[in-house]
């Protein structure tokens, strides 16, 4: 079984999968093999994952392996999927990790020591200023919170349908992630994803608005610390059960996550 045939199989099992695809991610990492699952081997899966598995199989139709290898041969982006070895090791820890990445650059070993931040305006901006300038990679999903790391000379990490888009700066300052079918328009169901995976690439999250409390208890639901700009509504309801740390200024933001980041340093990595 080569590798294309494997990835092949995950795009397959996930294009075939009813609802939420982290689970069927799951099924394929305890499997093993997507392609054995595909095939109808659900040998070694537990009750509940193999009811999920002869689902999703049971939906598979003829040439469906074939088109994803189609997919794969013409798509400009590099793909990873839970089977591989480079798949991103912050995501590997989230519950709800997703089953592809479509990558256009590539993920360095230091990408791990990582900040999502939320938002695109001029408060992300001068967050992701201070994160790059303190050596950390910065995750989001705008452009404009991209640039600013770019401008002050760090790594950023793009996620949604068209992360992949060519932004100002260095060669490989800047890596497009989309965890999407090539093609796919943003919707609501996309903006949640994107969410979900901005936070699992990173190790810790700053929020900088007042509309990002569910993004907020989505990073604390994957495990990731959340850093929060003062005086945001929903920053009382989510502390009562830790994880959250209000900091007063950018320059606290970026000691902290530094030192966040290098001491709860994760052994699989990008």
């Amino acid at each position: 079984m080569s590798v294309t045939e494997e990835q092949a199989a995950v795009l397959a099992l996930t294009r075939a999968t009813a609802g939420p695809w982290h689970h069927t991610a799951r099924v394929v990492e305890a499997r093993g093999s997507a392609l054995r699952l595909a095939r109808g081997d659900l040998g070694g899966l537990g009750e509940h994952d193999r009811a999920h598995a002869a689902r999703v199989v049971a939906r598979l139709r003829p040439g469906d392996l074939g088109r994803a290898e189609a997919l794969i041969a013409s798509c400009p982006a590099a793909l990873v999927t839970v089977l591989d070895d480079d798949y991103p090791g912050n995501l590997a820890y989230a519950y709800n990790l997703q089953p592809f990445l479509w990558l256009r650059g590539r993920l360095g070993a230091g990408d791990h020591r990582s900040v999502a931040v939320t938002g695109d305006a001029p408060g992300a901006c001068a967050a992701a200023r201070a994160l790059a300038a303190a050596g950390l990679t910065v995750v989001c999903d705008g452009p404009r919170t991209a640039g600013a790391a770019v401008a002050a000379g760090g790594r950023a990490i793009v996620v949604g349908p068209d992360g992949g888009r060519p932004l100002a700066g260095g060669p490989g300052a800047v890596v497009g992630v989309s965890p999407f079918w090539p093609g796919t328009a943003a919707t609501a169901r996309t903006r949640a994803v994107t969410g979900l995976v901005t936070s699992g690439l990173a190790a810790a999250l700053y929020a900088t608005g007042a509309g990002d409390g569910e993004r907020a208890a989505m990073a604390l639901s994957q495990g990731k610390h959340v850093f929060a700009a003062p005086g945001l509504p929903w920053t009382p309801r989510l502390a009562y059960r830790g994880g959250v740390t209000v900091v007063a200024g950018i320059d606290e933001l970026a000691r902290q996550a530094v030192n966040l980041v290098d001491v709860t340093r994760l052994t699989t990595v990008f």
